[in-house]
């Protein structure tokens, strides 16, 4: 199960974040192919008012002169709402060059996971610039907590579909005995429970059975499903950690995580 020069890694929610940084630490050790999924239309052309500008400071202003230009009140939400995009594709380059720094070969492809026809489209799009899939990390991933009384039929889709039927489609399109390496992100909440989690909890219980049962059925393939805690990343702001700490939960730090992730 080593990797060799045909090795071609297609990884769900790969380009930004902590599957970016876990993907980084593994190809500082094995500068294979990396095929890298996300939602971001990193192509998409800039709107008018940030072209030209550089620096987040800068382009924040840009967003809040532009709100006012046309007669909207700007506020702290909205002028995230802006700048997320622009921030998630400059993310999504810097990680693509990094894994080129090392050695690595890495390409990027806008793919809505849930969507088994965009998935299909896109693998045959990976295996012409890329080389046949020989592996797959399943990083990709949404949260919508909330109490069960409150949540709706669409955070459940979003959180579960993401997760379960994302790893469903990129099957479908590909062929499991083919498969090396198959690493998917679960959760301790698919096996503890967490107050607020019940679709995210599901849905990382299903990637641990699922991961079981690919093991059986190829049983030469190298299998992880792999029972994160909270990161110490974006995620995770103060009053979490105060919440997590209260409880014995311990925050991972990114390079702890991202080198335990290459080590495994």
């Amino acid at each position: 199960t080593g990797f060799n020069a045909d090795s071609v890694l297609l990884v769900s929610g790969g380009a930004r974040g902590i599957t970016a940084d876990c993907v980084i630490a593994l190809a500082e050790r094995h500068p294979v192919r990396f095929a890298l999924l996300g939602r971001t239309d990193i192509d998409a052309p800039l709107p008018e008012w940030a072209e030209g500008i550089e620096g987040d400071e800068a382009l924040k202003a840009a967003a809040i002169a532009a709100m006012q230009a046309e007669g909207e009140q700007p506020t702290p939400v909205k002028v995230e709402k802006m700048l997320n995009g622009l921030r998630h594709a400059a993310q999504i380059r810097q990680t693509l060059v990094r894994i080129e720094e090392l050695g690595g070969k890495a390409a990027y492809f806008a793919c809505d996971i849930a969507n088994a026809n965009d998935v299909e489209r896109t693998v045959v799009a990976v295996e012409e610039t890329l080389g046949k899939v020989t592996g797959i990390i399943h990083g990709a991933g949404l949260l919508a907590d909330k109490r069960i009384e409150k949540k709706t039929a669409e955070d459940f889709t979003a959180v579960f579909d993401t997760k379960v039927r994302g790893l469903q489609n990129l099957m479908q399109a590909l062929r499991p005995e083919a498969i090396r390496h198959l690493v998917l992100f679960s959760s301790v909440s698919g096996f503890f429970g967490n107050a607020g989690q019940t679709d995210y909890a599901m849905a990382n219980e299903a990637l641990n059975k699922f991961a079981h049962m690919f093991k059986a059925n190829y049983p030469d393939a190298f299998v992880r499903s792999i029972g994160w805690g909270p990161w110490d990343s974006g995620m995770v702001n103060d009053v979490l950690k105060k919440a997590y700490s209260e409880r014995g939960l311990a925050i991972i730090p990114v390079e702890t995580g991202s080198r335990f992730f290459a080590d495994e």
